[in-house]
């Protein structure tokens, strides 16, 4: 009988070592995080930033962008809530994950349909105008404009039903104004199509602009913070000109529903290690983001939370097709 729980106690302990050694295995490929929008926009910039740093902490093992653009995201958040949970397919848990399948139909819920990893940075928005081509000069004049002008000028934003579209849109709301909503796939095109003269004005995040903001070809209007970005401290907030209005837009990870919570733990500590690396923060400081670490749990509650906030915005302004 001794001998007999001898080996039983063995074996249970061989077990719960080889558990542990399986769990510390994760990555043992490539992991891949889809970014729902296309290149050079500011989801894809961090991302990019946060790639290379990734193999640091994660047994050598890369972080591949895949980005997969189009219907505000909801293709991109699509494609991800179908994927094998398995801890190889990550996805980039931006605020148009909630807003987007809020505003119209979506292949996804944003709750449902994910489990959360972490939260990784929480960046103000602004509105951004071409220095050659403004009309404007401040915020003020570009209210004064849309009022004596509705319908007139064209706000672009990195996708419908996305984060900065929801800002413009809420910004529109509180002030009285009528603009011209222009969705792209992505911060990066809509900033181009200012750049080219297309649009009059967008509204984007951290750092979205910002390489053409240093060269001169771009401007903020507002910064919808309480305080003046540190990189950029010549631009005002919408405060400081008299509108008291306020926007950000947090970037997190999530993964598809069924992930093994122990490698979702894993997960966030690799993502944790890397917000945490002094080259990285550097980096991250560079591109005006703020990071801001919420492991799952926590970033759980935030994302339930945001989906109440922004489904009471959106059912009170009747934005989207759903409440139209």
């Amino acid at each position: 009988m001794r001998k007999f729980f001898v080996c039983f106690l063995m074996f249970v302990l061989f077990l719960s070592t080889a558990g542990v050694a399986w769990a510390q295995e994760w990555p043992e490929k490539e992991v891949e995080i889809i970014i729902p929008w296309e290149a050079g926009g500011a989801t894809d910039v961090l991302y990019r930033a946060v790639a290379k740093y990734f193999p640091k902490y994660a047994n050598g093992k890369q972080l591949i962008i895949k980005n997969v653009p189009g219907g505000g995201s909801a293709i991109g958040y699509g494609e991800g809530a179908k994927a094998r949970p398995d801890g190889y397919t990550l996805v980039a848990a931006v605020n148009p994950v909630i807003t987007r399948a809020l505003m119209g139909p979506a292949p996804y819920h944003p709750i449902e349909s994910f489990d959360p990893v972490c939260l990784l940075v929480n960046n103000p928005c602004y509105i951004l105008v071409n220095s050659k081509l403004k009309k404007w000069n401040s915020l003020p004049e570009l209210v004064e404009y849309v009022r004596e002008n509705p319908g007139v000028v064209t706000v672009g934003n990195s996708g419908a039903g996305g984060g900065n579209h929801l800002v413009a849109l809420c910004f529109e709301s509180a002030f009285d104004l009528k603009f011209i909503h222009v969705p792209f796939d992505g911060g990066g095109p809509s900033v181009n199509a200012l750049l080219g003269g297309h649009i009059d004005t967008v509204v984007a995040s951290s750092p979205e602009g910002f390489p053409n903001v240093e060269a001169g070809e771009l401007e903020m209007l507002a910064v919808f913070a309480e305080e003046r970005l540190g990189k950029f401290p010549q631009f005002p907030t919408a405060q400081e000109q008299g509108y008291d209005f306020t926007a950000f837009m947090w970037r997190g990870v999530v993964v598809p529903k069924g992930v093994d919570p122990e490698i979702v733990e894993q997960i966030a500590e690799v993502f944790k290690a890397v917000l945490e690396d002094p080259d990285f923060q550097k980096d991250a400081e560079n591109l005006g983001q703020n990071a801001l670490y919420l492991g799952p749990e926590e970033f759980g509650k935030h994302l339930a939370s945001e989906f109440e906030r922004y489904q009471e915005i959106i059912t009170k302004y009747g934005l989207g097709e759903f409440y139209k």
